[in-house]
């Protein structure tokens, strides 16, 4: 049964510098162990092959970091699953060069159309059109099977040079001060990986969180389970989704998702009959459809994928032990309400990966811990939000609840952004602030904005600028940038950015800001400072520096 929801190089250090880490802990002894072939060190195991674990391993691989990806599947999941992704991991998608091909499987958008208990028609409307969102290239959701974005992950990771390991079952796990040794079955043989961390990305049942014996605090809804899949459709228009919001044990949906041929269903599950064990068949699905809805002429067909979810309320205490960290589902589960799981675990990935490989490369410890802090925020805020929006969700007034459902994906949700574009780390010890007289603030996620290149008047996206494993400097205003150290300066790329009327010369490093658009939004009126981190969130902001303040920060966090 499923527990998990669905729905450049930088200079920092040298490769092979291995600080200390400090409160590493054995976590496993075996003894009498029968021998088993040993392989060579790498830098980081990554243990599943989700969209999480693909992700970090992508991230990770771009900055020449050594990963090897296991995964205990023995063949590549099939199904739709999450499918809808967020604006912001379309943002992360697009920097990991992922996007574009990513949305050649996105579904085209259709109509959502909702029902009563009676069948009536209450509510037609495109579910995932959400508004325009400032210094946001894209405002709302890409819909695309589940199956289709880890295929473009692994084609992605494949291009640097690493593959997905199939059937490989973490069975033990031990870690000293010098790194983890994972203990990995491959069919009849088994396989001691030395790497110098290990990431557990490997879903809500996850044996790294267990074999790191890090709590998973939290609750299971035992009477709330949903049967989801794919199937095909006859007799059902095809042109729009189709659910029913209310009725018994929550919503049922159908999807056409024709990029796959078949429809992707939700459907609450009764009760079982006292063994605990619910039926997960194609009939099944039959049956809870012509109970609850009763159309007739509608049959279905040919099952792709069929699965058991069990809802969840669960967060782990912490998001690392040594060399053992968490990501996505492994570290939070949550109520499926605005389809917050993979997308958050993609931010986690996302969030860990330039951390990693810096540390890797030389950056002191602490910069780890910098992950759990704030990561764990989100979740906690992730787990409340999702399970006050599915109670949000909930009644027998199903106008209401439509509005309700359709409100969340069109920017109207009373618990939180589900683009996430919102979310911010301002307080975390990476966000330094240097004074109040810009509008934005260290820690808030950057916005994309055109400026014009001067010299050949062509249009440039900062998010262009973004990409990449490097660090950005955006100076506002003719003010003499702040100095950065010989050490450093691989890592940062510098652009000068001007309002329109002020005089300029031809730099290569200068931007004009013809609309004032980038003066507007970053809150600029004259001088400005803006740090972005490589996962495009700012480091340090401010209308007055130093000559040393970048190189101040970078002491700060890198420790040099």
């Amino acid at each position: 049964m499923r527990t998990a929801p669905t729905d450049g190089t930088c200079a920092l250090g040298q490769v092979g510098e291995r600080p200390p880490i400090m409160g590493a802990r054995p976590l496993r002894i075996v003894k009498g162990r029968p021998a088993m072939k040993t392989s060579e060190s790498t830098d980081v195991v990554i243990v599943g092959a989700g969209p999480v674990g693909l992700t970090l391993a992508c991230d990770l691989a771009r900055r020449d970091v050594r990963v090897r990806i296991v995964d205990r599947a023995a063949a590549y999941p099939v199904g739709t699953r999450a499918r809808g992704i967020r604006a912001r991991t379309r943002e992360v998608f697009e920097d990991l060069g992922v996007l574009a091909r990513l949305s050649e499987h996105a579904e085209a958008a259709l109509p959502t159309r909702f029902y009563d208990a009676q069948g009536n028609v209450v509510r037609e409307t495109l579910l995932y059109d959400a508004p325009p969102v400032p210094g946001a290239p894209y405002p709302g959701s890409l819909i695309a099977g589940q199956q289709f974005t880890e295929a473009v992950l692994r084609e992605k990771l494949a291009s640097f040079g690493t593959r997905v390991e199939l059937g490989g079952e973490l069975t033990e796990l031990a870690q000293d001060r010098e790194g983890v040794t994972a203990t990995v079955r491959f069919g009849g043989h088994r396989e001691d990986i030395r790497a110098r961390f290990l990431v557990g990305c490997d879903g809500g049942g996850s044996t790294v969180r267990k074999q790191a014996g890090i709590s998973f605090l939290g609750e299971t809804w035992e009477r709330q389970r949903m049967l989801f899949g794919n199937l095909g459709v006859d007799g059902l228009d095809s042109a729009v989704a189709h659910m029913w919001a209310t009725g018994p044990g929550g919503m049922l949906t159908l999807a056409p998702m024709p990029k796959s041929d078949t429809w992707f269903f939700t459907a609450p599950l009764p009760q079982d009959d006292g063994d605990g064990r619910p039926s997960v068949s194609m009939e099944s699905f039959a049956e809870i459809f012509s109970q609850r809805v009763g159309l007739p002429g509608v049959t279905f067909r040919d099952a792709v994928y069929l699965s058991v979810y069990q809802v969840n309320i669960r967060m782990v205490d912490r998001y690392r032990d040594g060399r053992v960290l968490l990501a996505g589902d492994a570290a939070h589960v949550h109520t499926p309400a605005g389809g917050q799981g993979m997308n958050t675990g993609v931010q986690d990935a996302y969030n860990l990966g330039w951390k990693l490989a810096h540390v890797l490369r030389g950056a002191p410890e602490p910069l780890l811990d910098t992950y759990e802090e704030e990561r764990l925020p989100i979740a906690e805020h992730v787990l409340a939000s999702t399970t006050a929006r599915g109670r949000f969700w909930a009644g027998d007034d199903s106008a209401r609840v439509s509005e309700r459902i359709a409100g969340a994906f069109q920017g109207r949700d009373p618990f939180s952004d589900v683009s996430q574009l919102g979310i911010s780390h301002q307080g975390s010890s990476l966000a330094h602030q240097l004074d109040e007289s810009i509008g934005v603030r260290a820690g808030d996620r950057a916005f994309d904005v055109h400026c014009t290149e001067p010299a050949s008047a062509e249009r440039v996206r900062l998010f262009d600028l973004f990409r990449g494993t490097h660090f950005t400097l955006l100076v506002f205003g003719t003010r003499p940038a702040p100095q950065i150290s010989e050490k450093h300066r691989a890592d940062v790329r510098t652009w000068r950015i001007l309002p329109g009327s002020q005089p300029h010369g031809h730099s290569e490093s200068t931007l004009i800001d013809s609309t004032g658009e980038a003066h507007d939004l970053y809150g600029v009126n004259g001088d400005g400072l803006v740090l972005v981190r490589p996962d495009g969130y700012i480091a340090l902001a401010g209308g007055s520096w130093e000559e040393r303040s970048v190189s101040d920060y970078f002491r700060r966090v890198t420790g040099d």
